[in-house]
């Protein structure tokens, strides 16, 4: 159900670094400007409430060249509470875990890892999946693709492969107006929500026995034909799988979080650790993130880094509250942060902190694809995204389905991460109305 939307360091000092100090509370001017943004928001304690209304959002923007950091939550972190949420309270990202395991797969790619041919590496020479199960995994007018498919393509969603989350073998999500198919695993865990809320209510109902219940595996090799086994699993054998192809691979673009799961297996294979000790080392240790963390994991466990977390919706339905699980993201959308910690992930990865060359930084943000969304333009890279509005100025982050967002804009060093917590909001237009507040004058007036 993912959808669409610091310091300089080089070299092995990179990995030491665990950030840096906070600039100064911005001045009155900006302040004012940012917190007319937030207070704009249609919130459900509001009286009366909005028809769209959301419950809580938090976020931090920083610009170190004007010494600005600014932090601010709106709404109650819980449903039913009275503390308002802050930006240290946790929250599901959701999608904008991509970019993190992108990261990855580009940090193996310069140590050689992938072999001689790097992100052009097929997944048939490196042994993540059986034959029998790349046979399976892409077909396309009758031809099987699953072992070519490349590293870049599925980093770019130009695999060709459907969305398990929101396609099933009749329909993508764009074909049912934007919403999850009917048989995609998206559609079947909506399916059973109401089920899930009326569990809540009755004495003795065993929620785990629910798919919106049950900690999901994202890939069990021993039944790949259990659709129950994972959600590899639920893509190659529910209701017969969702393995037909959209298009060759490399000729077109669709958001696929397939590809991603795939991905996270990847990096289990090459690096011999499981995907949050991989996200650990390379990413939240190194940048200081102590309460980011890939949920449901159990090597590390999860426990030092869980604080307090935050209600995310879908409509009314508050998701921790309400004890909905969401260990079907892994790879692809799983990772739990903080305003403040996405923040400081995407200014190390702006600033090129996170990366042995500036060219895989510049790789991964190279547009592979462009399309309008409204009045933006909209360039794919590599597990990042670039945002253009019509008067040129540009971000580059990520989006996730609960409304987490990230961005970074490389012409002034301004950062932002934060979090809607509610489906069905474009946190995008949010997250660039407060980077332009943040923006000096004169900058802004450009």
């Amino acid at each position: 159900m993912v959808r669409k939307a610091g310091c300089a360091i080089a070299g092995a000092l990179m990995l030491m670094a665990a950030g840096c100090a906070h600039g100064t509370a911005p001045a009155a001017p900006e302040a004012a400007r940012l917190d007319a943004v937030m207070q704009a928001l249609p919130l459900a304690s509001s009286s009366p409430a909005p028809a769209d209304a959301m419950h809580n959002a938090a976020v931090v923007v920083e610009d170190p060249a004007q010494k600005l950091y600014y932090a601010k939550g709106v709404g109650p972190a819980r449903e039913g509470g009275t503390a308002a949420i802050t930006a240290h309270d946790q929250f599901p990202i959701a999608s904008v875990t991509k970019t993190m395991t992108a990261t990855v797969i580009l940090q193996l790619a310069e140590e050689g890892k992938l072999g001689p041919e790097g992100i052009e590496t097929t997944l048939g020479s490196l042994g993540v999946l059986a034959p029998a199960v790349l046979d399976r995994l892409m077909t396309f007018e009758g031809r099987s693709y699953g072992a070519g498919l490349t590293i870049r393509q599925l980093l770019a969603h130009q695999s060709g492969m459907r969305d398990v989350f929101m396609d099933d073998a009749k329909l993508t999500s764009e074909q049912s107006q934007g919403q999850a198919a009917p048989e995609s695993f998206g559609g079947v865990l909506l399916g059973v929500l109401g089920t899930h809320r009326k569990c809540l209510e009755t004495p003795g109902c065993d929620i785990a026995t629910l798919a919106t219940g049950k900690t999901w595996a994202p890939w069990d090799p021993s039944r790949p034909d259990d659709p129950q086994a994972g959600i590899l699993n639920f893509y190659l054998s529910y209701n017969g799988g969702a393995t037909n192809g959209l298009f060759a691979p490399g000729q077109g673009y669709h958001y696929s979080d397939t590809g991603y799961i795939i991905l996270g297996l990847v990096i289990e294979k090459l690096t011999g650790a499981t995907l949050h000790e991989a996200y650990r080392k390379r990413l939240f240790d190194p940048l200081g993130l102590k309460h980011t963390y890939l949920e449901y994991a159990t090597k590390p466990a999860t426990t030092p880094y869980e604080g307090n977390a935050a209600d995310f919706y879908i409509g009314d339905f508050a998701g921790r509250t309400g004890r909905f699980n969401i260990s079907f993201d892994w790879a692809g959308g799983g990772v739990v942060s903080t305003a403040d910690e996405l923040n400081r992930f995407i200014r190390a990865l702006g600033e090129g902190r996170l990366f042995k060359k500036k060219e895989t930084l510049a790789l991964m943000t190279s547009p592979q694809w462009r399309q309008m969304r409204g009045d933006i333009a909209v360039e794919r890279g590599l597990g990042v995204s670039r945002l253009t509005t019509p008067d040129g100025i540009s971000y580059f982050g990520h989006t996730g389905f609960w409304g987490a967002i990230m961005l970074y804009e490389p012409g002034t060093g301004i950062s932002l991460g934060g979090t809607l917590n509610q489906v069905g909001h474009n946190p995008a237009i949010w997250a660039i109305d407060l980077l332009r507040a943040a923006r000096p004058r004169a900058a802004a007036a450009n």
